[in-house]
């Protein structure tokens, strides 16, 4: 019995696949990139990271890791670590209802009850740049230093007072140099509205999420949402600006100096798919 298809045909059929593929991939890339753009931004090291593995010659394709966090609620009396964990301050029942989910009692139960698991939207999440939750965080920051200042004062000799203090002193000093300003800030089914309602595209970002919703049971039983998931969070470098980035990556590795500032910011084109790509990449002066 000959095969139906010989492996001449075989491969002529996965090339054009391939070709049929690319060609679709372009024309989403130009289609992104029609018109005007949905937003332009100017970000820094603190913002777009590099990848934790170790670059190499071999693989010359870069992407920059999009480093976003949420400002949360302050809980007892511990300094909170805002990563992109969590529930942020403004995503409550009334925002998950806006985003479509139904709440009832299953979907917020009795901890002894089983909970229905809503589906996970999608959703376009507002990223803000140097906002409002970034100088919140900032201000939390000097509070917490503060009062472990005031609390050391009286103790002095007291390590854990001590150590509270040293603590409170790098997270100020990481949160003014080091850690990122770009929060999530607030989410909506229709970007156009939401553009509305952030008007600056250089401060705002537009981008394509999923969202979730979850229970939270400590002091009160509540309903609350949280990000999941950016759907685009890696944005890849130009091969034009590989030589920096080999040059950062030569300083980490032979001088093992602690970083104390961003090394390079990025200028970031949003397209009209909400899709970014890089326009320029300066270095910074160290």
């Amino acid at each position: 019995m000959k095969p139906l298809l010989s492996s001449t045909r075989l491969f002529i059929l996965g090339f054009a696949l391939i070709l049929i593929a690319n060609v679709i991939a372009l024309l989403g890339v130009v289609a992104n990139r029609s018109g005007k753009p949905e937003a332009v931004i100017e970000l820094t090291e603190r913002e777009l990271r590099l990848p934790y593995y170790e670059m190499n010659d071999e693989n010359s394709g870069l992407a920059l890791h999009l480093n976003w966090r949420i400002l949360q609620e302050i809980k007892d009396d511990i300094y909170p670590y805002y990563s992109r964990w969590g529930s942020p301050v403004w995503f409550n029942a009334q925002k998950l209802t806006e985003l479509g989910f139904i709440i009832d009692k299953t979907t917020c139960p009795d901890e002894d009850s089983k909970r229905k698991e809503p589906l996970p939207k999608d959703a376009f999440i507002v990223l803000e740049y140097d906002g409002d939750s970034y100088q919140e965080t900032l201000q939390r920051a000097e509070m917490f230093l503060k009062k472990a200042e005031t609390a050391l004062k009286a103790n002095e000799k007291d390590k854990d007072l001590q150590d509270r203090f040293k603590k409170a002193n790098n997270n100020l000093e990481a949160e003014r140099t080091l850690e990122s300003r770009l929060f999530a800030i607030d989410a909506g089914l229709d970007a156009g509205k939401l553009r509305d309602r952030y008007p600056d595209k250089a401060k705002f970002i537009i981008m394509r999420g999923i969202v979730e919703s979850d229970c939270r049971y400590k002091n009160k039983k509540e309903v609350v949402g949280h990000i999941a998931d950016i759907r685009i969070d890696k944005i890849n470098v130009p091969l034009s600006y590989r030589k920096l980035f080999d040059s950062i990556e030569a300083q980490d590795k032979y001088e093992k100096r602690e970083q104390k500032s961003p090394r390079y910011k990025v200028q970031v084109t949003y397209g009209s798919r909400f899709e970014p790509w890089i326009q320029r990449i300066d270095e910074l002066l160290k």
